[in-house]
């Protein structure tokens, strides 16, 4: 069965406008959302990272500090499996939402998913690999030539699994308009930078991640963005 990633994009500002008892709230619809996944079968991994302003993104020839102008920051991820596209929708529909934010469901092109980073000692960071290219098409082909000069990742002892995504054409999107949900058709490239994928690293704080990302060659094609997970 296909697995599928729920890459959810959140409107930071709209995020800092709720009440603590709304974001409570919301933080135990995800916990309720968990276990309807489990219930189906269809739920293998998830996780949050931390806030966009806590992060780095790393370029060939500078570091950026976050939050990074997105309007929807990547905020966390749900991966299923599902017998298709639409069976991935129809999962996703159900996931809590915040106001502003967005839902994209990619099919997974391969990787290795391991659940439970953050259930040992030490910090766990989110690489998300970013592509800029003027058309898919194009895009693809940065992405192709990442995955080609990066094969050796997973020899790295930190290394904690990471999947490649298909590109933002093979997916759909869900947006939220108040109390309504769309779903939306890609491609989804009207961004500067669009994600093909995430690894995770056991690092020992964001410095020490940056330093490992500036000597990659994920910088010869593409960028980094940085974001610790939070802890179950």
């Amino acid at each position: 069965m296909p697995d599928f990633m729920i890459l959810i994009r959140e409107n930071e500002t709209e995020q800092q406008r709720m009440a603590p008892s709304e974001t409570k709230a919301l933080v135990e619809r995800h916990a309720a959302y968990v276990q309807r996944l489990n219930a189906a079968g269809a739920y293998r991994d998830s996780e949050r990272l931390r806030p966009s302003a806590e992060g780095k993104r790393v370029h060939a020839s500078k570091v950026e500090a976050g939050p990074f102008g997105d309007e929807h920051a990547i905020a966390g991820y749900y991966l299923v499996k599902a017998d298709n596209l639409d069976a991935a929708v129809a999962l996703a529909e159900p996931c809590p939402m915040a106001p502003g934010d967005t839902l994209d469901v990619r099919p997974l092109m391969g990787g290795d998913v391991r659940a439970n980073k953050t259930s040992r000692q030490g910090k766990t960071f989110a690489f998300a690999v970013l592509g800029n290219a003027s058309s898919e098409e194009a895009w693809e082909e940065v992405m192709d030539r990442i995955e080609a000069d990066t094969s050796d990742l997973s020899r790295d002892e930190r290394f904690l699994g990471g999947v490649r995504l298909e590109p933002p054409r093979r997916g759909l999107q869900i947006v939220s308009r108040g109390h309504k949900r769309t779903v939306m058709d890609g491609p989804f490239l009207e961004s500067k930078e669009v994600i093909g994928g995430l690894f995770f690293m056991r690092m020992a704080d964001l410095d020490e991640a940056v330093r490992w990302a500036r000597g990659t060659k994920f910088l010869k094609h593409g960028e980094l963005e940085i974001r610790e997970l939070w802890r179950s």
